[in-house]
């Protein structure tokens, strides 16, 4: 029995590993991976490492350095322009209304005729305008009209005046054209113009064909009027001007004679600045006897006072004028004078 039961155990373990080894001599199936699930896996794995190693980790607290204070925003509106306040100069003119009173450019005119210009002119500066300042020839042609003539009266900032010019067409037939400008008594020329700089013009045509004078409108008074007059009394080195009745004035160029004494003769007068004269037979002669008087620049001397003599003369600021000598003194000379201008 015993011998039975160790057979039959015998028996059964050799079943076993026959069957054991019959089941190694089948051939496994070998695995297959799929290549999206094991990259899937893969990225999963590492995303689950950096979520847990994320976690595991202290977020770090950020500490202000400091404040921080916005910068002022710039104003880049630009500033109203301010329109600056122009002062006006001194001495400026301006054309009055109606600038050419008489003969307006190109007026035709017979060769050799006569002619009274007229500007009317606007003081456009802020200084008053008094009689020492004149109107003198500047550039062109003359016209043979005394080069510089004195205002015929004070002109105030604003207001107008008319400056006439007797002239005379030259003989040659052509277009001439004569510029003009204002002094100051300190001889500082100005005119018109934005910039006060620029002449006043008469332009005229000379035409052999022009038989008459044009009728000029409106018509130009030439009533002459005293301009200044006076009494003085000379003595030796003393010099007058004649324009504006002063006795030795500061500017040697305004100065229309001088008078010395003790020379031989004992009393001479001598013109100054290009002033013509000459002495006359008529007692007390008329503005008409002096512009006919034919005047020259010559020295006037005498041993002896002429009492009652008298001179026409022509001034530094193209004026007429006459003189009476009246009575001397020793060395001093006296005398009446009388300057005259044309309205």
């Amino acid at each position: 029995m015993k011998k039975l039961r160790k057979v039959a155990f015998i028996g059964l373990l050799c079943a076993a590993l026959l069957a054991a080894c019959k089941q190694s001599d089948t051939p496994t199936a070998a695995l297959t991976l799929d290549a999206t699930a094991l990259y899937q896996t893969a990225e999963y794995q590492v995303t689950q490492d950096a979520v847990q190693t994320q976690n595991a980790l202290t977020s770090p607290t950020i500490t202000p350095v400091g404040s921080w204070t916005p910068e002022p925003t710039i104003d880049r509106t630009r500033p109203s322009i301010q329109t600056p306040t122009a002062e006006k100069t001194c001495n400026q003119a301006a054309a009055g209304h109606p600038f050419d009173v008489t003969i307006p450019d190109d007026t035709i005119l017979a060769p050799g005729e006569t002619f009274s210009k007229t500007w009317r002119l606007e003081n456009d500066g802020s200084c008053a305008w008094s009689r020492a300042y004149t109107v003198v020839f500047f550039s062109g042609n003359s016209l043979g009209a005394y080069q510089t003539q004195a205002l015929t009266g004070e002109v105030q900032p604003g207001q107008e005046i008319d400056v006439t010019v007797e002239m005379q067409a030259p003989t040659k037939p052509g277009v001439y054209q004569s510029n003009w400008m204002l002094s100051d008594p300190e001889g500082n020329l100005f005119g018109i113009g934005p910039n006060g700089d620029a002449p006043f013009w008469v332009r005229i045509e000379v035409s052999e064909a022009v038989t008459s004078t044009p009728t000029l409108t409106p018509t130009v008074t030439s009533t002459p009027a005293p301009y200044q007059q006076g009494s003085v009394s000379l003595v030796d080195g003393d010099r007058l001007d004649l324009d504006a009745g002063v006795l030795n004035p500061a500017d040697e160029t305004r100065a229309d004679f001088s008078f010395t004494f003790g020379g031989d003769p004992n009393y001479v007068l001598t013109p100054l600045n290009a002033v013509l004269w000459a002495a006359v037979s008529e007692a007390a002669p008329a503005y008409a006897d002096c512009v006919n008087a034919n005047l020259n620049g010559n020295a006037i001397g005498f041993a002896s006072v002429p009492a009652g003599t008298a001179v026409c003369y022509q001034t530094s600021g193209d004026l007429i004028g006459r003189f009476l000598i009246k009575a001397s003194a020793g060395e001093s000379l006296s005398l009446d004078y009388l300057t005259w201008t044309i309205p």
